[in-house]
């Protein structure tokens, strides 16, 4: 794969040729530090840019020019990463090599920004129509989160850590936020959206990447030159007692969610690492400590997962079980910790967590939107690139992973029960 980088005034362009795929994935990213009053508003708006637009006044009629360029696919989403939030236009398309139409390449990479531009807005504010459609898919997408015991457990949990955090923040906002955003208010944040935001196109596959760029340098009018600092990772208190809560549910199982602060991780143990350490901890393997314990030796759970949340400086662990377990894997996830700041890690089991990565790498170098992702953060926080992962891998040693480990201080124990019926 060749890696490229164009600059531009206002925005760059990044580009991976490679004959490895027959489709091609191009990603148009705007990103900011966070601004919590209108993290709802961001989300409510960009999923409104690809629902309708001025030459496209309904969703159907963006889906029939689509399959005019021969099934391409265009959807956005809106993420947040520590204290930045990511906007994506996200655009697939077959090569065009696999095409006779020489006008193709073209028509096709000038659609999205002609989405992105010419917003479905009429006396400065958007569409009735579309905009009542988004509004209640947000609602419901608010709602099932109430709907899923982990989900909510999660979101309750971190409420509890400290409710003002970013971290705490959902992209979708509350029920409230969302119900008192009107058109007008959406339209004038529109504006904002491209002022203020920074931006980085990114592309892959095996294409003429110069002629690429220029297509949509000619497409692409983003004039606003955006120059401030951009903080990407956040702290979150750190407690010396640990928050201990329960709450009464109202599902079939309880669900227990431990989280833990990072503390001043250095940069050299952001990424390798600490990746490596999640992989020991609670990856999903029976050799994973937290796996192990919980499930192998003591089969106390239903389900255990390990969150790793670096650029929030968090770790999480959420467990489905029975009420009368949470003391039990309270206990075991603490002596997990214990025994892996004591550098009880067989060094057979260390190799094969390793492997366990390198496996990851190949499956992930197989699909072009885990490319584009690495690529991305690799842009904006300096994570290595895939195909440098496997050395920083292989530089780890057990020592560097119990250095890490004495770092993680526990925050909150939060239980969601079982209902009584």
């Amino acid at each position: 794969m060749e890696y490229k980088k164009y600059e531009f005034d206002t925005y760059n362009i990044y580009t991976v040729k490679t004959d490895k795929f027959k489709n091609c994935h191009m990603e148009i990213s705007f990103y900011d530090n966070i601004d919590i009053k209108n993290l709802a508003k961001r989300n409510f708006l960009v999923d409104m840019l690809v629902h309708s637009s001025k030459n496209y006044s309904k969703r159907k009629d963006i889906v029939i020019k689509l399959e005019e360029l021969y099934q391409s696919f265009l959807y956005a989403i809106t993420s947040k990463v520590g204290n930045i939030v990511i906007s994506s236009f996200i655009y697939d398309f077959i090569n065009p090599e696999f095409v006779n139409d020489p006008e193709y390449l073209k028509n096709t990479l000038k659609f999205p920004f002609e989405i992105i531009e010419n917003p479905n807005v009429t006396n400065n504010e958007f569409d009735d129509r579309s905009f009542k459609i988004i509004k209640k898919r947000i609602l419901a997408d608010i709602d099932s989160i109430n709907e899923r015991p982990t989900n909510y457990a999660f979101k309750r949990a971190l409420e509890f850590m400290d409710k003002d955090s970013i971290t705490s923040k959902s992209v979708l906002g509350t029920r409230e936020e969302v119900e008192a955003i009107t058109k007008e208010d959406l339209y004038k944040y529109y504006k904002t959206f491209f002022e203020c935001s920074k931006c980085n196109i990114y592309i892959i596959g095996n294409l003429d990447m110069e002629k690429v760029v220029k297509i949509i340098g000619e497409n692409f009018h983003n004039y606003c030159v955006k120059n401030h600092e951009i903080k990407v990772y956040l702290n979150n208190k750190i407690r010396k007692k640990p928050l201990n809560i329960s709450e009464n549910g109202n599902f079939t199982q309880s669900n227990l969610v431990v989280g833990y602060n990072i503390d001043n991780i250095t940069e050299k143990e952001k990424h390798a690492p600490l990746s490596l350490l999640s992989e020991i901890l609670c990856a999903g393997g029976l050799k994973s400590k937290i796996v192990n314990k919980l499930r192998e030796e003591n089969q106390i759970c239903y389900s255990v997962t390990g969150i790793l949340s670096k650029y929030d400086n968090m770790y999480y662990i959420a467990v489905s079980l029975d009420p009368d377990k949470k003391e039990k894997a309270v206990k075991l996830i603490k002596e997990s910790f214990k025994e892996i700041e004591a550098g009880k890690i067989e060094e057979s089991d260390f190799l094969s967590f390793k492997k366990q990565l390198y496996n990851s790498l190949n499956i992930v170098l197989d699909n072009e939107s885990s490319i584009i992702n690495n690529y991305t953060f690799n842009t904006i926080v300096g994570t290595p690139l895939l195909s440098d992962y496997k050395e920083e891998y292989e530089k780890v040693s057990i020592e560097d992973i119990r250095k890490i480990a004495k770092k993680f201080k526990l925050n909150f124990i939060y239980e969601l029960k079982k209902g009584e019926d």
